[in-house]
């Protein structure tokens, strides 16, 4: 028996230890090398002896070889070679208390991750019209127990995706915990898992890596970070698509390490598949990679390909069974949601090859620029304001740009001493042909977001290329880049929590889930089906959001960069309506009166009868030279107040 944290000691010879694997290039038996494999990321140490004859007989005696084998390898006769007492056998493996203090800095490691991964994502934006329609489908369905026959809207085509199953996912944590804080608790259980599980296979497959490194960089990488611990519909895809891409690795030959029975790596794709399904439209592209795992299965013949299609089916029809409802009520055209008006054949530039790569190797690298905010204005102040992430800022950024191009470059490397190698370079180019033939047909046009489905093979490839620059100097600026990277997540979900976070106006969404009111939240969007009101429809209530939401005291500033900065005082006169959302709209004309450049945005929070509060809204950059500014307000959602 071999292990990284620990030597295995030779019985019949005191004090000398064993080294690891690496160190041997000379083993060459198949039983002592699948045992050695099995060892942890300990790195190889020069200070260790060479292995000996006696080293590779003390490894077969632990892989349960035979005693020929062992006296071929001591180089002696079958007939002098005696099995050693059990307590010397047992002398080589881990203490109780060893294996006790390392399953207890595991479990420390993974509660720490899933704190902070919980905490960020709870600061994140909340008001916000995507999070706000997906929490409000749980909400809705937790309020009045109807069944939720479609889940996220498609806003391009003002569609619904069918299937009850986001709904659900938000819902249920509420049924058993009616806080604002469960549906985040619940997603962020289930990613922390998909994360852990993947980590897991990654460091199997690639034993020699850092394990702190492996499950360091996917539990803090931005994608992950932003896209599965708070309540958007992409975030509900990261867990469902790492179970997905450890089944296709199974499921393949060249990759398959042994890890689930070939059918449980079909059964593991399918559910995976019926998940996505239900939450994003992306799910077409899984169906690719299905397809190559089971044509890889051919030459085992056709009672293995039969148990692998009937497992991926049973797998389809656990989370697929969800679909069934909104079929059966609103029949195959209806029960669509529209969601093929979503299809439009057209022409996309061949750059966008270029700008996918980009994109894929961006899953796996320190992204940061798109995630600060979303324009160039907000970021300049955002920055400004707090000059001392600037330096953080600057070190992951940078990390974050130099990635992609290390990946790309890494592509090109031919040899590898590493099975799967090779095959895993054109996983990458077909994922890369499969997402840019893909924008030949959907009206969406090309975003990252939109093929996230395919991040675990970025997340592996990136694994792959680190093992050509694994060395203890690399080891070292990646735990200070990673370093970097954890502190620039804690200062921006420090600043933005009290801006942006649920907890601007917890009270609010805490009240519609105590009263089970949804319309003190929000309303569902006008297209969505069977949504429930999309509006506020009280007679006793009447409104006129321009009319009774009041701007005074405007003021615009020209910040650095051109920025505009508006400040103002807003208060709602209306005694029996409160209003979120509120939409308003700038103009900036020239000395002659003409408008050069106009703006809408909204104003993201909740306002009850009688507030008043003083507010600033960055309208971003406005180059265009102008006289005069004006800013008005043009509607608002209006909702049931807090009583």
């Amino acid at each position: 028996m071999t292990g990284a944290g620990y030597e295995v000691v030779w019985p019949l010879a005191r004090n000398h230890y064993l080294s690891t694997l690496e160190e041997d290039p000379v083993i060459s038996d198949p039983v002592v090398m699948s045992t050695a494999m099995a060892s942890s990321d300990t790195s190889p140490s020069p200070s260790r002896p060479a292995a000996t004859g006696r080293d590779l007989a003390a490894r077969a005696l632990r892989a349960g070889c035979t005693q020929r084998r062992r006296s071929e390898l001591l180089g002696v006769s079958a007939r002098t070679v005696r099995t050693p007492d059990p307590s010397v056998l047992s002398a080589g493996t881990p203490s109780t208390a060893r294996t006790l203090r390392r399953v207890a800095i595991a479990a420390v490691a993974l509660a720490a991750f899933f704190v902070f991964r919980l905490l960020y994502g709870l600061s994140r934006e909340f008001f916000f019209e995507d999070p706000t329609q997906i929490f409000l489908m749980g909400l809705r369905w937790y309020a009045t127990g109807d069944w939720p026959y479609f889940g996220p809207d498609v806003t391009w085509t003002e569609s619904e995706i069918p299937g009850a199953l986001q709904p659900l996912l938000v819902g249920l944590p509420l049924a058993i915990a009616p806080v604002p804080e469960a549906p985040y608790v619940f997603l962020n259980l289930v990613s922390v898992a998909g994360l852990a599980l993947f980590a897991r296979y990654i460091t199997a497959r690639l034993p020699q890596l850092p394990r702190w490194l492996v499950w360091g960089w996917l539990m803090t990488l931005p994608w992950t970070l932003e896209f599965s611990t708070h309540v958007l519909n992409p975030s509900y895809l990261l867990a469902p698509v790492l179970v997905f891409f450890i089944g296709f690795f199974e499921a393949l030959p060249t990759f398959r390490l042994g890890k689930v029975p070939v059918p449980m790596a079909f059964l593991m794709m399918g559910a995976a598949l019926g998940w996505v399904m239900q939450i994003h439209l992306s799910w077409p592209l899984l169906l690719p990679y299905v397809a190559l795992a089971w044509a890889s299965g051919f030459p085992r013949g056709p009672r293995s390909v039969a148990l692998n299609t009937v497992a991926a089916v049973a797998g389809l029809l656990l989370f697929g069974s969800l679909l069934v409802p909104t079929f059966v009520v609103y029949g195959i055209g209806s029960g669509s949601g529209g969601t093929l008006r979503n299809l439009r054949p057209h022409w996309v530039s061949p750059y966008e090859v270029l700008s996918t790569v980009a994109r894929l190797f961006s899953f796996a690298s320190l992204e940061i620029w798109r995630f600060i905010a979303t324009d160039d204005g907000k970021r300049t102040m955002f920055l400004l304001r707090h000059l001392w992430m600037v330096p953080l800022t600057i070190v992951v950024w940078a990390a974050g740009v130099w990635q992609p191009f290390w990946m790309l470059r890494e592509w090109f490397r031919t040899q590898s001493p590493h099975a799967g190698w090779q095959t895993l370079r054109w996983l990458v180019a077909g994922s890369v042909a499969l997402v840019y033939v893909s924008f030949w047909f959907v009206l969406e046009p090309p975003q990252a977001h939109s093929f996230y489905v395919l991040a675990p093979v970025a997340f592996m490839f990136a694994a792959y290329c680190w093992t050509f620059v694994d060395s203890p100097r690399w080891r070292r600026i990646a735990g200070a880049v990673l370093a970097a990277n954890v502190a620039f997540h804690i200062g921006q979900a420090w600043i933005h929590a009290p801006e942006k976070s649920i907890f601007r106006n917890r009270e609010v969404v805490a009240a519609a889930i105590r009263t089970k009111q949804p319309q003190l939240f929000a309303h569902r969007r006008g297209f969505a089906i069977d949504g429930g009101p999309s509006s506020l429809q009280d007679p006793s209530r009447p409104y006129d959001a321009p009319r009774d939401v009041q701007l005074s005291n405007t003021r615009l500033t020209m910040g650095p960069r051109s920025v505009a900065l508006w400040s103002f005082t807003l208060r709602n006169d209306n005694p029996r309506v409160a209003f979120r959302d509120v939409l308003y709209q700038t103009h900036y004309r020239d000395a002659n009166g003409q408008v050069v450049r106009q703006r809408n945005d909204r104003i993201k929070d909740i306002f009850q009868p009688g507030a008043v509060a003083t507010l600033e809204v960055n309208d971003g950059r406005v180059t265009t030279p102008f006289a005069s500014a004006t800013i008005e307000v043009l509607a608002a959602e209006a909702l049931l107040p807090l009583e």
